[in-house]
Parts: structure tokens; sequence; C-alpha cells
């Protein structure tokens, strides 16, 4: 799937989230930071170029600032979005380029 199909802020009308953009299943490792500076490994789950879903087993709460640090790439800033157990959601400060999604997608495992 092609993540340039999707617009940068299109409200998607049939989902109960406001989330704003689908997700793509992915599996990819990656590390988390928070503002402590304490690293953790975290596995996404699916994304999309306005954020993320990781299953992260560590204390993390709705809103934290944290840098997550994708194959290839320096730290991206998110805010933790919300949380359920051990899985969160996050929301990039910044939108990824859908080039850079179609990357991740292609060169993560899948499900």
């Amino acid at each position: 799937m092609d993540a340039r199909t999707f617009g940068f802020d299109a409200p998607i009308a049939s989902r109960d989230d406001n989330r704003r953009q689908p997700r793509l299943p992915v599996i990819l490792r990656a590390h988390l930071r928070n503002r402590t500076a304490a690293k953790f490994d975290i596995r996404i789950l699916d994304m999309s170029v306005t954020g993320f879903r990781a299953e992260a087993h560590y204390g993390l709460d709705v809103g934290d600032l944290v840098w997550v640090t994708l194959p290839g790439l320096q730290g991206l800033e998110a805010n933790v979005a919300w949380r359920r157990k051990d899985i969160i959601g996050g929301r990039f400060r910044q939108p990824l380029h859908p080039a850079v999604l179609d990357h991740l997608i292609m060169h993560g495992s899948r499900y």
C-alpha cells in the first residue's frame, strides 16, 4: 500500500478514534527515549505518517514527550497519545514524509 495516497490532514469519517491517518501494519524494532534520557526497546506494530502503535513495557504516561528512533532515522519527537496496558499510541510532532513511511513499511516485518 502506498502511503502517498493519504493526505496529511484528511480525517477519516468512519473512524471513532479521531485518527487522521489509517495505520499500516508492520513490525519494527525501535528505541524510545523519554525526557530523563532513559532508553527503551520497543516494537512498532503499525504506523502512519502521523503516528504509531507500539508494544512498550515501560512506565510511560499519556502526554509524555518521547523520541522514537526508527531503523535508519534519527530520533523523532512524539507524544504518548494513549496507553492500554503494554501498548501505546504515539503521535509524531512532525509528520513523516510519505516516502519514508513507504520505505519503513517495505523493509519491516509484516503480520
